[in-house]
């Protein structure tokens, strides 16, 4: 069994360094086992035991984190890392800078975010424009800046440049959908694209209640009165559905479905199919999280770093100017000035600090003091 190490980080600027914990056994004693009958740390942790190195009292870097001092043979990985680069600026103004979001999909390639309103799709295409900096929150896996690929789409689908490889991610197929809540492959072809579909979701997907963005074309419709009448009554059979998987091959039954009312809520009622025969049908396999999206992001990068805002305070500001000043006085060899921004450097640091403590002041004086 390996021995155990630890290990720390810091981070300077946007570099990261790692660092290692300080504990080398004394030389000769390697350490004591739980188990009495062994007496090397392999045999004892193998066999279940625990092993408790010795260390020298007298070693002062003992339990001291500095640069790594032995060899990992696989490499450390670093999996998350967050440096800022960018400045928030949305006013939170819904359907304006500020958006919502019911689960993220995939097309494949990029990933995607869906969303419905309170009776039919809602349409993206004024909202988002190509290359627009997004801030996502609320999504356990996605939350952070992203980048939006194309304009929003007209059915609800935002494609970012994030790239995500969702297995499965789509289905296009022929359809028939009924009045009791099940959706049929209309085709042989179709019932075979479905059944892979399922397939793969039960291998690569754990949850209990999956969930579908659907997309309908209405081509099944009996009459072009029908249609009129459907989109009186803001019944489209598309949108975001939990679904079974059952065991009946070809289809899919729909449970409830989940849309975003006037108010913003995000709200869950029982799905209610309209019958439709050989309609031409898109599902996305996604998952649901209540999604909020920013947008009004500023990107410190290429020619915005140069107006980029910090936001720092008076105090702040002054002290990175005596900083560079002494740093321009020691490019100079001018050791004195260097000296005396310094000072002022870290005065006006101990001022910012004392400007955030709320509440009186208090000196207390000498005991005798005038």
């Amino acid at each position: 069994m390996p021995s155990k190490r630890k290990y720390g980080y810091y981070i300077k600027g946007n570099k990261i360094a790692i660092i290692q914990k300080n504990t080398q056994a004394i030389s000769g004693v390697a350490g004591t086992c739980s188990l009495s009958q062994y007496t090397t740390q392999s045999g004892c942790e193998d066999n279940g035991g625990t092993w408790t190195p010795i260390y020298s009292s007298s070693t002062e870097e003992n339990g001291m984190y500095k640069s790594p001092f032995t060899t990992v043979t696989d490499g450390l990985e670093i999996q998350y890392t967050y440096s800022p680069t960018f400045n928030l600026q949305s006013t939170g103004t819904e359907g304006t800078d500020f958006h919502r979001f019911i689960g993220w999909g995939s097309d494949g390639t990029n990933l995607l975010l869906f969303t419905y309103g309170v009776d039919n799709y809602k349409d993206l295409s004024s909202l988002f424009a190509a290359d627009d900096y997004i801030y996502i929150k609320g999504s356990g896996r996605w939350s952070g800046l992203h980048q939006v690929k194309s304009t929003g789409g007209v059915n609800g689908i935002l494609t970012l440049k994030t790239k995500c490889n969702l297995r499965p991610a789509k289905i296009s197929i022929t359809s028939d959908i009924s009045s009791s809540e099940t959706l049929d492959g209309a085709d042989t072809a179709s019932d075979l694209d479905i059944e892979s579909f399922k397939d793969l979701i039960s291998s690569y997907d754990s949850r209990t209640t999956p969930y579908i963005f659907m997309l309908t074309s209405w081509e099944g419709l009996a009459t072009e009165w029908e249609s009129v009448a459907i989109n009186w009554n803001n019944s489209f059979n598309g949108g975001i559905f939990s679904v079974t998987y059952n065991t009946t091959s070809g289809q899919i039954e729909f449970g409830n479905q989940i849309t975003i009312d006037a108010d913003g809520d995000y709200t869950s009622t029982a799905a209610d199919m309209i019958t439709l025969t050989s309609d031409s049908t898109t599902i996305y396999n996604i998952f649901y999280e209540q999604i909020s999206v920013y947008e009004g992001v500023e990107v410190l990068s290429g020619d915005s770093a140069e107006t980029f805002e910090l936001d720092i305070s008076r105090y702040q500001a002054d002290a990175i100017v005596y900083y560079l000043k002494a740093k321009l006085a020691e490019d100079d060899r001018n050791f004195e000035r260097r000296a005396y921004f310094m000072r002022e450097f870290k005065r006006q640091l101990e001022k910012g600090s004392g400007a955030r403590k709320s509440g009186p002041h208090i000196i207390q004086g000498f005991k005798y003091g005038f």
